[in-house]
């Protein structure tokens, strides 16, 4: 854990793929990411032992090592060949890695009684060149050696017999073979994956299954009663549409003869009740649709209708593809059926009388509902998520002066789902402590989310996102919450972030942080008009920021005035902290608030020592930060 956090600025989370292993589940785990990069790590991999022996390379200890985000690493896997990820072990006297998954497995050093051998064989646990006894190819992979007879043989090779009578094709024997047939496709008719240098192979029915599959059969016949009343028959290398998921895509069907009733093997345990990310409703396997021209709304392709879907029973022209459904970041693998509905959002105010409430977070006064503030309220501002209040209906507190909310985030519930990790959230009101959004990474006071578990915590703008989420720049299309979005760039800023919002139509992405921006904002340099945020601009202008006085990149979003015409940054205008409280609104007894960068002089931070130049700059225990990174490497050490 150590060497990790000596890379990376990490935070507890949750997430899907991780960086150190480079395996990802369809549910989320609990792990560590980065601040800056957004890699994520598995806990397990996260707490790797420093130091390891493993039997493949017995004369010295290996040790963890952590790559960088923009580190690539050299070599491959001495055990799998795969690509190295961020986190794997290495030998620091030879040229010896192993990545985090190869480390874990159990390793046989003898083989007492092989198949195609009269003698015990021994593990090399070297890295040199041999030829296998069997199949005759060169490989430097740790060979299964005789000690007597100076032979060597591959593991799968030296327990392989000539031929087997294989349950999958029980009409014909298979018989090994080394090279592939050139009228053979070179895959596993199961499987579907590439022949490698040992196979079985039946030459009458061309019919070719891999190692794997060998030593895994698939049972012949089966009764499987959540699929099909009846019992199922295995029938290999059939063309077929399964009636599950109405897909063609492998040709092993499992099939009931008297109901004409096709499956694949991967469609017989098919979740019958689930909840999905991008919609409020369960939804619910039907074995077909009914007439209609359905679209599926996960990729937004047709459906076909004589097959089974997922159908929401309040949402009357909702379904999706259930190959859809084990996407990464639609289904977090929890089956529901049986499990009784609980919806706990919970209302956050109670109505006294028309324009006004009692709401949970201030009972002692009651709060009226007011216009726009006006552009001359500068530092009016919510209580909730402490942006400011310009344009819009908001509820002021009728005897406080300093208690205001905007009237979306009074109406936000107590309790939700949120639409990121799907858990059940708790709207905390009474914190004035630093947090960070697990969504946008942003530092931030005032109220938030919080799940039973408090792992994960997430900001009122962020926690009020639910799918499909409509934003004004792309108005033609719906986004959606994707998690595995490693190679997604942001429209807005160009940055790539590991959690986006994104169009299953187009190529238009925006990460989280950009997507809850203020519509407009002000800044000292013009005081009498508000600044709009435009989504960017096709021309071959040249535009400068006012505030930094830099070149602004038309084709990313910046903040413009319609007024004077003046261009600005996105950061230049709302800073890094515009999730913080204001200093003249910190009555809480936490030290720690945003300040407004117009002194004088500016301040010296804390971290960097350069003049803090920003629109905002914040204040810990009488410190200075200049940015949301700065901060994050001083907050990194206390994790």
């Amino acid at each position: 854990m150590e060497k990790l956090r000596d890379v990376y600025t990490l935070y507890h989370t949750r997430g899907l793929k991780c960086d150190g292993c480079n395996l990802g589940n369809s549910y989320f785990s609990a792990g560590y990411s980065c601040f800056r990069s957004g890699l994520f790590f598995h806990k397990e991999c996260a707490e790797s032992e420093p130091t390891i022996h493993n039997l493949y390379h017995p004369q010295h200890s290996l040790n963890i090592k952590v790559l960088s985000e923009n580190e690539e690493a050299y070599g491959n896997c001495k055990l799998c060949r795969g690509n190295l990820p961020k986190m794997y072990y290495c030998c620091s006297i030879c040229d010896f890695s192993i990545d985090l998954i190869c480390a874990r497995k159990k390793v046989m050093t003898t083989i007492e009684s092989p198949n195609t051998h009269e003698h015990p064989l021994s593990l090399v646990p070297e890295m040199g060149l041999f030829t296998c006894h069997l199949c005759g190819l060169h490989d430097d992979r740790f060979p299964y050696a005789c000690n007597l007879c100076n032979v060597s043989f591959h593991k799968d090779c030296a327990e392989s017999t000539p031929e087997i009578q294989y349950s999958c094709h029980p009409k014909h024997i298979l018989k090994r073979l080394t090279d592939v047939p050139k009228y053979t496709n070179g895959k596993c008719c199961l499987c579907g994956n590439k022949l490698h240098y040992i196979f079985y192979h039946c030459s009458i029915c061309n019919f070719s299954v891999d190692v794997n599959c060998v030593k895994n059969p698939l049972p012949s016949t089966l009764v499987h009663v959540k699929a099909h009343e009846h019992l199922l028959t295995l029938m290999p290398q059939r063309s077929f549409v399964c009636d599950v998921c109405g897909m063609s895509d492998d040709p092993n069907p499992y099939v009931c003869l008297p109901c004409n009733f096709m499956v694949h093997r991967n469609c017989l345990d098919m979740p019958r009740v689930v909840k999905i990310y991008r919609h409020d409703h369960r939804i619910y396997y039907n074995h077909y649709l009914g007439a209609g021209d359905w679209k599926c709304g996960v990729c937004n392709k047709e459906i076909n209708w004589t097959c089974g879907a997922f159908s929401c029973a309040k949402c009357s022209d909702f379904a999706i593809h259930p190959r859809c459904l084990t996407r990464f970041g639609i289904w977090d693998g929890t089956e529901l059926e049986g499990v009784p509905e609980n919806n706990p959002e919970v209302k956050s105010f109670e109505v006294n009388k028309e324009e006004e409430i009692k709401h949970f977070s201030h009972e002692k006064h009651l709060l009226k509902l007011k216009e726009e503030s006006g552009a001359n309220d500068e530092y009016l501002s919510c209580k909730s998520c402490n942006y400011p209040i310009y344009t819009g209906l908001f509820y002021s507190c009728m005897e406080c002066d300093n208690f205001n909310l905007h009237e979306k985030c009074a109406s936000l519930p107590q309790k939700k789902i949120d639409a990121f990790y799907n858990m059940p959230t708790t709207l905390i009101t009474n914190d004035a402590r630093i947090f960070i959004c697990n969504a946008c990474q942003d530092v931030f006071q005032g109220f938030r989310y919080t799940s039973d578990d408090r792992k994960t915590i997430l900001d009122v703008r962020c926690g009020s996102i639910s799918e499909p989420f409509v934003h004004e720049s792309h108005p033609f299309h719906s986004l959606y919450i994707n998690h595995a979005a490693k190679d997604l760039f942001c429209n807005a800023c160009g940055v790539n972030s590991p959690m986006v919002l994104s169009c299953e139509e187009c190529e238009f992405v925006l990460d989280i942080k950009c997507a809850v921006l203020p519509k407009i904002a002000k800044h000292k340099n013009d005081k009498d008009h508000f600044l709009s945020l435009c989504y960017g601009e096709k021309t071959s202008e040249q535009y400068w920021c006012e505030i930094c006085e830099e070149e602004v990149n038309p084709e990313k979003w910046f903040y413009s005035c319609d007024d004077c015409g003046i261009t600005n940054h996105i950061k230049c205008v709302v800073g890094d902290f515009k999730g913080m409280k204001m200093e003249k609104d910190n009555d809480e007894p936490f030290p720690a608030y945003m300040v407004i960068n117009n002194r004088i002089n500016r301040p010296i931070c804390f971290f960097c020592k350069s003049r803090c130049y920003f629109f905002s700059i914040l204040e810990v225990y009488g410190k200075s930060f200049c940015s949301l990174q700065c901060f994050q490497k001083i907050l990194s050490t206390t994790i």
